[in-house]
């Protein structure tokens, strides 16, 4: 969310149900926006509560798998429809797998093993016998103008207005073989953590973990696609999440006539948000770093063109010298990684002069440049214009310095990934920053904002039984029916429809809520039955006392 923001003030910690207006007040960004966070909040926790983990209306349900044969071999189809995952609404409108509107599987390259490992394997000639986990990914992203033009009114000469919060879904796959070393790796990770931990309840936490990746992995085993379904869902748990800690500085000073009065422990002169995000993760055990910028990162402008060291934008207003600009595009944000950064070495008209020569791809999708504010200074020296993150320990809180006075710490031990972000309001009245603080006045930890990413089962693919040609294995379809029987099911001994583009259902879901799929499912990856299961028994003992026509 790197809009303008005053703050972002939602909190399900405060069970607020609704935002008041009160007449002649002041109305703020912050108001509205809490108002929809507040409903948004409900509506995605009583799904989450209705359907479980993962879900799809039978009468509507989507991202079912179908192979269709052609020119160039066969293709995965994902089916129209809705599906709730962490009850998130997701919604499809049906497409190829190697076509997605957030989500092109990149093709098989000259190098060996190049490209998406299912859209190689189904272009291939002779296919060996391997098998994919076809799963979902599911998270949201925020949208301004300058990703969706349209969003801009015309009408006001150029001014833009609103932005959006937009659901990002993504079908990806994943080689059994490559999820069970995977799998193995994580009980070994997890196997040294529990015997370093300590306190007897991390012990046991740990080792519940373990337990369930072992199980997934005897699953995964035999082969029993239908027990499996949830099995490779422990590869996305992260533990533990990055935390941090902000507070401010009471020791230091600065002997600057342009910097507020000492006295005041935020020595800013405006009202600022800011914004620490992880840029590089440490997925691949390299060093983690974080950027920081005090207007939310919401400084951008549309890149246009680049020749040798200067950079075309829309609009160099907000940009100075010295500063650090990040080059992305749609590509970047949908992938998940960053872009790349530079330093600005001047600013000409609406023109970026920078430290090095950008390359300009002429096949980038709405590139843009976004403005940092991290600097080298006392302690702090960046690296590859990102600041190292360096995590406390029990002698050494490791604090390290932003600005006027503010200051950030991060916990040991944190699985860091790009686009994780922290908020810290900063304000001049006051002198101080908003952030929870313990009983004790200490800066309490937290883990990011964002961004959270969900994930669903959606089915296993490979080579058909008869050794021709490539089918679906098992769907791993979660169907909910709708608590009335009206257009669904009008007799009790009547097959249930077939759901549209769900591929491999029971007829047996005719007496539940869910298919036998679903609950193994959903049982596997929870540890019990969802309520959804418990609904559909009661409707069963319902129908069967009742005297049929």
């Amino acid at each position: 969310m790197k809009g303008d923001f005053s703050r972002v003030s939602f909190d399900p910690r405060h069970h607020f149900s609704q935002v008041l207006l009160q007449q002649g007040r002041v109305t703020l960004d912050a108001d509205p926006n809490e108002q929809g966070a507040i409903l948004l909040h409900y509506l995605r926790t009583m799904a989450r509560d209705l359907f479980g983990p993962y879900g799809a209306p039978a009468d509507n349900a989507g991202f079912g798998l179908e192979f269709t044969d052609g020119e160039d071999g066969p293709s995965l189809r994902i089916g129209a429809g809705r599906c709730y995952v962490q009850g998130v609404l997701c919604e499809c409108e049906g497409c190829d797998y190697s076509e997605q509107p957030h989500f092109l599987p990149a093709p098989a390259g000259d190098a060996a093993d190049s490209g998406d490992p299912l859209r190689r394997w189904l272009a291939s000639r002779n296919r060996d016998d391997r098998r994919f986990w076809i799963y979902l990914d599911v998270w949201e992203r925020h949208v301004t103008a300058l990703e969706m033009p349209h969003l801009r009114e015309e009408a006001l000469g150029g001014p833009d207005t609103c932005s959006r919060m937009q659901v990002v879904w993504q079908v990806r796959a994943l080689e059994l073989d490559r999820i069970t070393a995977q799998l193995k790796a994580l009980l070994a990770a997890l196997t040294q953590r529990r015997d370093a931990a300590v306190e007897p309840r991390e012990r046991a936490r740990l080792q519940a973990r373990m337990d369930a990746v072992s199980e997934a992995m005897e699953r995964l085993g035999q082969q029993d696609y239908v027990q499996a379904c949830a099995a490779p869902l422990p590869l996305f748990e992260r533990d533990p999440l990055p935390r941090l800690a902000a507070s401010l500085d009471p020791g230091e000073r600065l002997d600057d006539p342009c910097v507020t009065s000492p006295d005041s422990a935020y020595r800013g002169a405006e009202n600022h948000l800011y914004r620490v995000e992880i840029h590089r993760g440490s997925e691949d055990g390299g060093q983690a770093t974080f950027k920081w910028a005090r207007d939310n990162g919401s400084v951008a402008a549309a890149w246009l063109s680049a020749s040798g060291t200067r950079l075309e934008v829309a609009g160099a207003r907000g940009f100075s010298a010295g500063q650090w600009i990040e080059l992305s595009d749609e590509r970047d944000d949908l992938a998940g990684r960053p872009g790349l950064l530079f330093r600005i070495a001047s600013v000409e008209a609406d023109g970026l002069v920078v430290d090095g020569t950008p390359s300009w791809d002429p096949d980038a999708v709405r590139p843009r440049v976004r403005r940092w504010d991290q600097v080298s200074r006392g302690d702090v020296q960046l690296l590859d214009g990102t600041v190292p993150v360096v995590e406390g320990t029990a002698s050494d809180p490791g604090w390290i310095a932003l600005e006027d006075g503010i200051r950030v710490r991060f916990a040991p031990d944190g699985d860091y990934r790009s686009g994780d972000y922290w908020l810290i309001p900063a304000r001049v009245a006051s002198g101080g920053i908003h952030w929870p603080a313990g009983d004790d006045g200490e800066a309490l930890l937290q883990p990011p904002r964002g961004i959270s990413h969900h994930y669903a089962p959606l089915g296993f693919v490979g080579r058909a039984a008869n050794g021709e040609g490539v089918d679906v294995l098992q769907a791993c379809a979660c169907l909910v029916y709708p608590l009335s029987t009206c257009g669904v099911l009008a007799r009790r001994d009547q097959a249930a429809p077939q759901s549209p583009g769900v591929a491999g259902r029971s007829d047996a879901a005719a007496s539940g809520i869910v298919t036998p799929v679903a609950a193994a499912a959903t049982s596997a990856a929870t540890g019990a039955t969802p309520a959804a299961t418990a609904t559909g028994r009661s409707r069963r003992k319902r129908r069967a006392d009742t005297p049929q026509k």
